[in-house]
């Protein structure tokens, strides 16, 4: 059994560490409350670029951004994580998701990785996963400027024929205690699994996916030119704020977590204390009552 001392030494140490979980909790409440409102302001843009993208792709057009290669050789895989750990499961479900995404595009194909995150970083190191691209230091408050970055890689790797399909993992923001990772094609625009659409303007090729006129100014071309690489960033970058939002939530619901659980070991500890002092003094009694007892038969 641990002596008082000992005891008194534990509980001193589980109180420092509720106090930095504690800590480490506001701080995250804080966050994420910020980052859920710029979560909350930005989905109904990117959602309105979604659906016109997808929209786009069913115009007759030849573009690959659009329609995609016939043979797919390379698959890219880009994966957003946060820098740092001490969130619960969030990097460790978007990771896992990730390696399944891997198995299912690498039979039959080449396969590149971009990280986003130190955690995806060294993740994919520590598995000798090749890197085409890992970026770091923003996961938790993300920038534009760095969703454009990224954005113009990951086109510009599809247009050199360097990546044939470009998927995203990351994980999306329910609430503050649900990150759902999910899996996003980004390029080619058009989604996986077309279905048919009814519409009296559509009219439909052989394999029957409707296609849509549209009039392109100045052309076609020129407009898809600028406007793919608007999408992929602007997904790019509602991704970014999704994983924020996520990693804050998991954060502070992990720090909470944590200082219930340090604060009922330390009730814990202190009961055993308290039972270690009175057996201490239980004891003591009986040897003086012994030693009383002694000394009177003698």
């Amino acid at each position: 059994m641990a002596s008082q001392r000992d005891l008194k030494r534990q509980i001193g140490s589980v109180k420092n560490t509720a106090k930095v979980t504690e800590a480490l909790q506001t701080v995250s409440g804080v966050k994420f409350r910020k980052a859920e409102a710029r979560v909350n302001r930005a989905r109904p843009y990117a959602e309105n670029v979604e659906q016109m993208m997808r929209d786009v792709a069913r115009t007759r057009s030849n573009n690959p951004l659009l329609v995609g290669r016939e043979n797919v050789t390379n698959v890219l895989v880009a994966t957003i994580t946060a820098d740092r750990g001490l969130a619960g499961a969030f990097n460790s479900q978007v990771l896992r998701r990730t390696m399944e995404l891997r198995r299912e595009k690498g039979q039959g194909a080449n396969l590149l990785q971009v990280a986003s995150g130190r955690k995806a970083g060294a993740f994919f190191r520590f598995r000798r996963v090749d890197m085409v691209e890992a970026y770091s230091g923003f996961s938790d408050s993300p920038t534009y400027e760095k969703a454009r970055e990224i954005g113009q890689r990951l086109t510009g790797l599809f247009e050199d024929e360097e990546a044939d399909e470009v998927y995203f993992v990351y994980n999306r923001f329910e609430n503050a205690l649900v990150q759902r990772p999910v899996v996003t094609r980004l390029i080619p625009v058009a989604p996986e699994d077309e279905g048919d659409e009814d519409g009296d303007d559509d009219e439909r090729h052989d394999d029957g996916i409707a296609a849509t006129y549209m009039e392109y100014v100045p052309d076609a071309e020129t407009v898809l030119k600028r406007l793919v690489p608007k999408y992929v960033e602007t997904m790019i970058w509602q991704a970014m704020l999704e994983s924020a939002a996520g990693e804050h939530g998991a954060r502070m619901s992990a720090m909470k977590n944590a200082t219930d659980n340090a604060n009922e070991l330390v009730k814990d500890l202190t009961l055993a204390m308290n039972k270690a002092r009175q057996a201490q003094i239980t004891r003591e009694i009986t040897e003086i009552a012994a030693g009383a007892e002694a000394l009177s038969a003698g």
